[in-house]
């Protein structure tokens, strides 16, 4: 009962406060494109990753890989959902599901410095524990997501996924 309450008030708050903006000033993609996974070969993705803004990337996960209905988090949400405040980070580009009965999720944080990064990072793995946790439970065949989703810092950036292709997630969002 008391995570059903947990969840209703998660959608609500998804629901009303997402003004699909960031911090860099950058929207994305609103929303979910509906292809599914390309076939086609990313040999080029690691030359042009380097220039390619946490939207540009995230905007590309949405396009190769098949996502329930996503709904990126501004920077007015990034702290209700996450713990990350603001003053943390340069940019980033978060997407989460519109519904509370999936736990896909994905983002890519541009950090402030190194203690910023490793605080994104803990706060990161804490809402996977806690989603592990949860979607065990209220939705056990949603739960395979989590089991290999990641975090991942290099530098100052911090990448994350929960999904269906966790491994393509990462090798887009690197």
């Amino acid at each position: 009962m008391k995570k059903t309450i947990i969840l209703a008030c998660a959608a609500v708050l998804l629901l009303s406060g997402c003004n699909k903006t960031q911090i860099g000033g950058n929207s994305g993609n609103s929303g979910n494109s509906g292809n599914s996974s390309s076939s086609g070969s990313s040999s080029s993705s690691s030359v042009s990753s380097v220039s390619q803004s946490p939207s540009d990337k995230t905007a590309k996960l949405l396009l190769e890989v098949e996502f329930p209905e996503m709904v990126e988090v501004s920077s007015d949400n990034l702290e209700v959902y996450f713990g990350i405040t603001a003053d943390k980070v340069d940019d980033f580009s978060v997407y989460i599901s519109g519904s509370g009965a999936m736990p896909d999720e994905f983002g890519i944080f541009a950090a402030k410095d190194a203690s910023a990064a490793a605080e994104i990072e803990q706060l990161l793995k804490d809402r996977i524990d806690y989603q592990t946790e949860t979607y065990r439970d209220y939705t056990p065949a949603e739960a395979y997501k989590l089991e290999d989703s990641f975090v991942s810092v290099s530098g100052n950036t911090v990448i994350y996924a929960i999904c269906a292709d966790n491994a393509k997630a990462k090798e887009i969002l690197e």
